[in-house]
């Protein structure tokens, strides 16, 4: 007679990479990503808009709406990934529960400098988030119904790879354009992200789910998927803010 209980996370009590394949691994993930904002920069419009000298405010302020939207939907898929990690890995759950806590309430950052941006509460509560935003919020679910939570992990260590990477850059810009008193919120966001090592913190949350090369395979997959799913954001906000702009500038 055999134990009817699964899911509980401790088939695999071992990660299928070790941890120099882990390194080995991690690097070419980081190098794809690399590959992806290059690509980004060339073809979505105004991707480097707020690393310039001059920031449009409509454009600033929207993208600012938008974030704290993006994490306020997005944490509420993610934290439904708690329970499908805890059923492969409870490691990895572990990790996850932790980086979910740290990150849950950074809506309220955004919110912070779109306030000193001339933005209130209930203004942005009025402005209903892109369907780009929305989009993104279904994949995850549809990934957690009918996929794998790596799917889900996969988008958390793409976005926080690239703002360790690009983020400081665009925060220098910021404080020349804003002012370094309209961002505290933005700043202690990208501080939390450096510092607790979120980037690090999630790639051990993929190592623990990888279980074979497919696994692999899947996971460079689900990177280029969401760098999409992104892109679509960001030419949402072009055509809302910017288009109709240079469109006026230009009659």
């Amino acid at each position: 007679m055999s134990n009817r209980v699964h899911n509980v996370g401790f088939q695999h009590s071992s990660p299928f990479i070790n941890t120099s394949e882990s390194v080995m691994l991690r690097k070419e993930i980081d190098k794809i990503i690399d590959r992806q904002v290059e690509h980004w920069y060339q073809t979505v419009p105004y991707a480097a808009h707020l690393e310039g000298e001059v920031v449009d405010p409509d454009y600033y302020r929207r993208h600012l709406i938008e974030t704290a939207w993006r994490i306020r939907l997005l944490r509420v898929v993610e934290s439904k990934a708690l329970a499908e990690i805890a059923k492969r890995s409870p490691r990895a759950a572990q990790i996850w529960a932790n980086y979910e806590r740290e990150e849950m309430l950074h809506d309220q950052l955004f919110i912070q400098d779109l306030a000193k941006a001339g933005v209130s509460r209930e203004e942005f509560l009025a402005t209903e988030p892109y369907l780009s935003t929305k989009l993104l919020s279904g994949f995850f679910s549809y990934l957690l119904d009918h996929e794998d939570p790596l799917g889900v992990v996969a988008y958390s260590y793409l976005v926080e790879y690239v703002n360790v990477k690009l983020e400081p850059r665009k925060i220098d810009a910021l404080k020349q354009s804003v002012g370094e008193d309209n961002i505290s919120g933005q700043v202690a966001h990208s501080h939390t992200d450096i510092h607790d090592d979120h980037p690090g913190e999630v790639w051990d949350v993929i190592r623990h789910l990888l279980r074979s090369d497919e696994d692999i395979e899947h996971l460079k997959r689900y990177l280029g998927e969401h760098q999409k799913v992104l892109g679509l954001y960001f030419n949402e906000l072009y055509e809302d803010v910017m288009e109709p702009k240079l469109r006026k500038a230009a009659a």
